[in-house]
């Protein structure tokens, strides 16, 4: 049970008002992870960053605001603002089929193929394998993005349903959203994400591949995470053990679209408070107003069926109040970050450990 449980209760279906203070004192008696950190954000400006713990258990090395933490899928929250911004330049047509931007793949069922906008809102119909195996040591070199679309989703992929009829998480729609950006922008996925949203987005401590300054990424041994991992991947991703804890090696995933960036708190606050300014970044108009909108409004399904989630964001409720949000799991990490649009809030948590619970953290409104 987390210590925020216990301090602010149990009922994790509303929120809860918390002072600075409050927070400090759960932070130090938190024991889910070596690390933490909570960053909170107002729409006038105000921000509040704690942190505690240790980002490297060995080195006693703690851990900071500024320490950088593998996000995994919250990357899929900047793939799909280098896409829209794209087509806001009307270079991608939202609703076009996949294959005018990769003609060498048809992602269809029945007659009826996927658009971009699927692959956003994740209703293409993609299966979404365990993506456990495709990951590599940071010393070794990656696969490029053209084969892991080739490798993981080929050129006529098996659906699990026509696109457009329902909406079902897969990391493939963002791979190949991520070779479309490569197409459509003439550069690397990775170059065009630093140049056209980190950058504009004031993101200067975020980037793709292995980081030295990056916390070490931690499993707990004695849970369901921790013994499926040790038969799941390979030994080599391990150094050995440190207190409850298995050590993992640095390590990044094959495909940067759904899951490569790195980075602090304050640059997922920076996307935040873009998201709460209707589109304003700190050098001007980052995406319009409506984009914006359009991005945090349900997908609804070929069936009239409002769904829960919008194009790269889910959308959810706690105590009536409706938050969009993305979490980002995978070996050694654990990230969320939540945006309520009506209260002009929002809450990013980042932890080095596997199965770390951010949700009683994102839930907390500090004062």
């Amino acid at each position: 049970m987390v210590i925020a449980m216990n301090l602010f209760g149990c009922a994790t279906t509303r929120l809860e008002n918390v002072g600075v203070g409050e927070l400090e004192r759960a932070l130090a008696g938190a024991t889910d992870a070596p690390g933490v950190v909570v960053g909170t954000l107002r729409r006038v400006g105000t921000k509040t960053v704690r942190s505690a713990g240790l980002a490297d258990v060995r080195s006693n090395t703690p851990v900071s605001r500024s320490t950088p933490f593998a996000w995994f899928s919250i990357t899929k929250l900047f793939t799909a603002m280098a896409i829209m911004r794209l087509v806001e330049a009307k270079r991608i047509d939202l609703d076009a089929p996949v294959s005018r931007y990769l003609p060498e793949v048809r992602v269809a069922r029945s007659g009826r193929e996927a658009t971009v906008r699927h692959l956003l809102a994740h209703g293409a119909g993609l299966r979404n394998p365990i993506p456990v195996s495709w990951v590599h040591l940071t010393t070794e070199p990656p696969p490029s993005l053209a084969d892991m679309v080739r490798q993981r989703v080929g050129t006529a992929p098996d659906l699990a349903f026509v696109p457009g009829e329902k909406s079902s998480y897969s990391n493939l729609g963002y791979l190949l959203l991520g070779l479309i950006v490569e197409r459509e922008s003439g550069e690397t996925f990775q170059e065009h994400i630093t140049k056209d949203v980190l950058e504009p987005l004031g993101c200067a401590a975020s980037a793709f591949g292995g980081r030295s300054e990056r916390a070490t990424g931690y499993q707990r041994r004695l849970s369901f995470m921790g013994l499926a991992a040790r038969w799941m991947l390979d030994g080599r991703f391990f150094d050995g053990s440190a207190g409850p804890y298995r050590v993992l090696r640095p390590f990044d995933v094959d495909g940067a679209p759904y899951g490569g960036l790195s980075g602090p708190v304050d640059d997922l606050l920076a996307l935040a408070e873009m998201v709460l300014a209707d589109g304003l970044g700190p050098g001007g108009v980052f995406l319009s107003t409506a984009t914006i909108s359009t991005m945090l409004t349900p997908f609804v399904t070929s069936g009239g069926k409002a769904t829960e989630i919008g194009l790269g964001w889910h959308l959810g409720k706690i105590g009536g109040e409706p938050f969009a949000y993305h979490l980002g799991g995978g070996g050694g990490y654990r990230s969320e970050l939540r945006v309520y649009p009506r209260l002009g809030y929002a809450v990013a948590v980042l932890a080095n450990e596997t199965s770390f619970p951010t949700g009683d953290w994102a839930r907390l409104v500090v004062r």
